[in-house]
């Protein structure tokens, strides 16, 4: 009897040691995952996956937390009017701490933010603090880059924003970023008034001229140089009457000719529009 009483103490035994160790497993299973996570919050270019669209009090932390430091230039691409996502319109304040850490600030911006008083003041204040800011007719979307392997791009098909972390997409984000920068004009020597804001104006005109000889609508024309229709239309009109013509047909033969070559209207190449939408 005392035999069968050992024996089936060893099984409970046994019993309760096999519950032991499958607990100490689950315990350090979850410790290894609570240091996986810190080492992901200390790491902001690891903080997400690529293509991860990030809830906005993390997309504000983020930015603040790179800002604090980051070492390389932001690169930031404002296309349209220049509007930002609604999550990071408090970039000037973070701006200021990057001005103050001796961190650039590089912004492109369309040129119909130099006709806008409002973005015109606030992209003066930019360059004020030590930003640099350059302007083109049009430019393909807004996206940040904060560091060789960090940038923030629009979600795709959702409101936010979302993070890219692989160091050769934020490369060709910067290559992209470069090219435009380079055929760009700075925005303090654009001045508001005289040649200069002439020659940005022609500039406008000469896009709009070419992108109406593809055939493109008016609305898509307005989406791709920032303005409202009604605004693209009334300037529309005003060339009309600056160049004599009766049409915008006309108006284009006109600014074809003046151009040359730039301004070739090649109706078997339809436009393609970069948001999405094709002429």
């Amino acid at each position: 009897m005392r035999s069968g009483e050992g024996d089936h103490d060893q099984v409970h035994g046994g019993g309760d040691r096999g519950a032991l160790e499958e607990l100490a497993q689950q315990a350090e299973a979850a410790i290894v995952r609570l240091r996986q996570s810190l080492t992901a919050l200390s790491r902001p270019s690891s903080a997400a996956g690529d293509g991860q669209t990030l809830p906005d009090e993390e997309v504000r932390g983020l930015v603040a937390q790179v800002a604090g430091t980051a070492s390389g230039p932001w690169l930031e691409m404002r296309s349209g009017a220049g509007l930002r996502p609604e999550v990071i319109r408090d970039l000037p304040a973070v701006a200021a701490e990057l001005f103050e850490r001796g961190v650039e600030l590089h912004m492109l911006c369309q040129h119909v933010t130099r006709f806008d008083p409002e973005l015109r003041e606030e992209l003066g204040l930019v360059e004020e603090q030590g930003g640099l800011v350059r302007t083109m007719e049009t430019l393909p979307g807004w996206f940040l880059v904060m560091s060789d392997s960090l940038a923030l791009v629009p979600a795709a098909g959702r409101e936010g924003v979302s993070v890219v972390t692989d160091p050769a997409t934020v490369g060709v984000l910067q290559s992209v970023f470069t090219d435009y920068w380079l055929r760009a004009r700075p925005f303090s020597q654009g001045g508001w008034r005289g040649a200069r804001l002439e020659d940005v104006s022609q500039e406008v005109n000469a896009v709009i001229i070419r992108m109406l000889c593809t055939g493109a609508k008016d609305e898509l024309v307005a989406k791709r140089l920032g303005m409202s229709v009604r605004t693209l239309r009334r300037r529309i009109a005003h060339m009309l009457d600056g160049l004599g013509a009766a049409s915008r047909f006309q108006a284009g033969f006109e600014v074809g000719r003046s151009l040359g070559d730039e301004a070739i209207c090649d109706a078997e190449q339809p436009l393609e529009d970069r948001f999405g939408a094709s002429a």
